[in-house]
This record gives C-alpha cells, sequence and structure tokens, in this order.
C-alpha cells in the first residue's frame, strides 16, 4: 500500500548563487521510495529529504491518489 510523504527538495541549477528548496507531496511505497523518486523527478544535482508521513485528513486535503505511486504535487510554501 502506498503512502503518502511530504518531501523537501534541494536542487542547484548551473550557475545560480543559491541552491532552490522545494516541498513536494510525493506518493510512494516507504520513505526511502519518496526520496528517490522526489530526488529523481528534480533532476541529477537533487536531493531530498522526507519530513513525515502525511496523515489521512492530508492526503484527502490535497487530492493525493495513494493508488498512484509516484505521483507528486508541489507546494507553494512548506506547512507540514
Amino acid at each position: 500500500m502506498n503512502k503518502g510523504y511530504g518531501v523537501q527538495v534541494t536542487a542547484t541549477t548551473h550557475g545560480a548563487a543559491e541552491p532552490t528548496i522545494a516541498p513536494i507531496l510525493v506518493v510512494a511505497a516507504d520513505e526511502q521510495d519518496a526520496l528517490l523518486l522526489a530526488a529523481e523527478a528534480a533532476g541529477p544535482s537533487a536531493t531530498a529529504e522526507v519530513l513525515r508521513e502525511l496523515t489521512e485528513a492530508e492526503i484527502a486535503e490535497h487530492g493525493l491518489d495513494l493508488a498512484q505511486r509516484g505521483s507528486m504535487k508541489s507546494l507553494a510554501v512548506l506547512n507540514l
């Protein structure tokens, strides 16, 4: 069964002085899977950190479909 995770992705773009940090929600089998999916989606210079597993209420609030492993939603502001 898949679960929802709050993940913070940090990516360094070529020529940028500061890395870009983006909060995203990821549907994955486990925390390690969430890390791999998020880092892969952000590119080769990206790292990811799982902040926590989402609650059922948060999954419903953001409209995540747990049957869709690998689906992601970005958040404008980290509010986990």
